[in-house]
């Protein structure tokens, strides 16, 4: 039989089975023979009638074929798309508490408002300074104040507008500590004037903050010298090292000296047990001291961050912005 034909024969067969698929190619030669566009009836009722392909095995499949073609494994393939999904769920999350923080602080960067009531602090706290300085009950220890640093006398509102401009809402550990190392904290309006006062009354000053102390406190320490400052050193600056709870850093301050003042922006800063607690739980602890702010405690407004925002539900912190959102909502409607 003559090559011409025997291809001929080869085509025919390959189509009235429907066995071949693509072209057919000489057995001695590289030309190709397309094969013909006309389909027998029998293939097509075939195809009609085949069961719905597989989805996940097709999936499954292409997974495969892109693992094989990059010369990696299925299961790097799979964790690489978890890791963009986790990354993008991140995204969304970190835009969210940008969006939500926005007015917060605006309000702290820009307003008349804000400022006053910071400065308002620092004055009621001097004056609780100097009423102690001349009450002969605090002489048979000498006195202290305890205050927090962050948005307490450290204005860190410029570089979380820088963070919130650029879609970052999430003020967590790695971001705290990347913006401490930047050195560029501020000191709030009137905070150097009081703290030197107070060290002019004799009063010994403690900066108790939850700044992780082993990759902070050395830049802190540096910055804070830098904003004038005064009693700052390793004894005063009494940064988080195993717990973040801030009593027992209290209790060793109150062995010592008479802590007449304490300071901060955040029902954790004061020794009334706040840590853990629920909104609820909190709200009523800050009843039972209500005598307490303005005579011993003096609080700073924060509206952008603080322990209240992960007290408005458990978990807060992880909730997706649809949950979040809901959460929100239930409050503001209650």
């Amino acid at each position: 039989m003559k090559r011409s034909s025997l291809a001929w024969y080869v085509a025919v067969a390959c189509l009235g089975s429907s066995l071949c698929v693509g072209s057919v190619v000489k057995a001695d030669s590289p030309t190709t023979v397309k094969a013909s566009s006309v389909v027998p009836t029998t293939v097509t009722t075939q195809v009609q009638s085949a069961q719905p392909v597989n989805t996940t095995v097709a999936n499954n499949a292409v997974v495969n074929n892109v693992a094989a073609n990059n010369g990696v494994s299925n299961g790097a393939v799979v964790n690489d798309a978890a890791i963009q999904a986790e990354q993008v769920a991140l995204k969304q999350k970190q835009q969210y508490q940008a969006d939500t923080e926005t007015m917060g602080l605006l309000w702290m960067r820009t307003s008349a408002e804000y400022r006053a009531l910071v400065y308002q602090g620092y004055n009621v706290a001097l004056n609780i300074v100097k009423m102690a300085v001349y009450d002969p009950s605090h002489q048979r220890k000498p006195l202290a104040i305890v205050l927090d640093a962050d948005e307490t006398v450290v204005d860190n509102t410029k570089l979380m507008g820088e963070s919130i401009a650029n879609g970052n809402g999430r003020f967590d550990g790695p971001w705290w500590r990347a913006a401490v190392h930047k050195g560029e904290s501020r000191a709030m309006p009137g905070a150097v004037e009081f703290l030197n006062e107070v060290h002019k009354q004799g009063v010994e000053i403690f900066y108790v903050s939850n700044r992780y102390a082993p990759v902070n406190l050395d830049v802190t320490i540096q910055n804070f010298k830098e904003l004038g400052f005064p009693s700052v050193d390793k004894d005063h600056v009494l940064l988080f090292e195993k717990d973040s709870d801030k009593q027992p850093r209290f209790d060793a301050i109150a062995k010592k000296y008479a802590v007449v003042l304490y300071m901060g922006d955040n029902a954790g800063d004061f020794p009334i047990g706040t840590k853990g607690k629920t909104l609820a739980e909190r709200n009523d602890i800050i009843y039972a001291h209500k005598e307490d702010f303005g005579t011993t405690f003096v609080v700073f407004p924060n509206p952008a961050y603080g322990s209240w925002v992960s007290a408005l539900a458990k978990g807060y912190q992880n909730l997706s912005p649809e949950e979040q959102k809901q959460v929100n909502n239930q409050y503001l409607q209650q």
